[in-house]
């Protein structure tokens, strides 16, 4: 789980003290109290942690599907507005083919499970890009000098 991620996620549960949450609440936390961004884009951040398998969704409540233990919010957090190469695929895909956000993960689920999820979830949205006929060539390159720093700091 990306670390800023999962911290992102994880912050509006333990500022409340509770495992679940109306959505209403997570995201006024994330919107208004860490002014991270607008509803929308709460929104989506939702959509992908539930598709990512990190939030469960039941109707108008969420709940954490992680160890919020295990995830510690630094004093005076504040989370990056910075698009990662998911995002950008992924609006990269919704502007050239006109398909919603979520129909975008949906296809980057079911590819990432045909590929037995050996392939990260930024990778399978290039890769569905690139068969939809999308340049994606410099966000490869990112994506490739990202995975380069990453090796270079794991042991």
């Amino acid at each position: 789980m990306e670390r800023e991620k999962a911290i992102l996620v994880a912050t509006p549960f333990k500022k409340r003290g509770k495992k679940s949450l109306k959505v209403s609440d997570f995201i006024f936390a994330l919107s208004l109290d860490l002014k991270w961004g607008p509803p929308e884009k709460v929104r989506a951040l939702l959509r992908e942690a539930e598709a990512e398998g990190l939030v469960t969704m039941d109707g108008e409540m969420v709940s954490a599907a992680f160890d919020l233990e295990a995830v510690e919010v630094p004093l005076g957090f504040k989370p990056s507005t910075e698009e990662g190469i998911l995002d950008q695929g992924i609006r990269l895909i919704i502007s050239q083919t006109g398909m919603s956000r979520r129909e975008v993960i949906a296809l980057a689920n079911e590819k990432q499970d045909m590929l037995e999820k050996l392939v990260e979830l930024d990778a399978v949205v290039l890769l569905l890009a690139r068969e939809m006929g999308i340049d994606v060539h410099d966000l490869a390159a990112k994506a490739y000098e990202n995975l380069l720093a990453r090796a270079r700091k794991s042991p």
